[in-house]
């Protein structure tokens, strides 16, 4: 994603969140690849109790239909290993639960066609 989409849209006013966590056996913050994603718009942050991906799996059944083909099942109750994409106006109420979303996909190998696909739709025109 940093070739295909940050850095061939290296002007594009966007953020990107990255939440790291440990899913497999040898995940652990001491081996997270930082260097995956070092575009400047990216902010990193570590999950080390999996909060944000069990907020985010209470999600899907209210944004179930934004879902990219091919996507996997989510097994047990955290999303990980997926995008959620939101607009350009999109603001969250940190006391509220997150906004509905333009796309999501997981895994983001699998969905990377439409993941590109509305990453691009949704850019602002210049």
């Amino acid at each position: 994603m940093q070739h295909t989409l940050l850095d061939a849209n290296a002007s594009a006013p966007v953020r990107v969140y990255a939440i790291w966590f440990n899913m497999y056996p040898g995940d652990a913050r001491d081996r997270w690849l930082r260097g995956l994603l070092p575009d400047s718009r990216v902010l990193h942050f570590w999950d080390e109790t999996r909060s944000i991906g069990r907020l985010f799996y209470r999600t899907l059944p209210r944004i179930a239909a934004r879902r990219a083909p091919r996507s996997k099942d989510v097994e047990g109750d955290v999303l990980w290993d997926a995008y959620l994409l939101y607009g350009p106006d999109t603001r969250w109420d940190m006391d509220d639960q997150p906004p509905d979303v333009i796309s999501w996909g997981r895994t983001i190998l699998l969905t990377q066609e439409t993941f590109r696909r509305d990453f691009l739709a949704a850019l602002p025109r210049q």
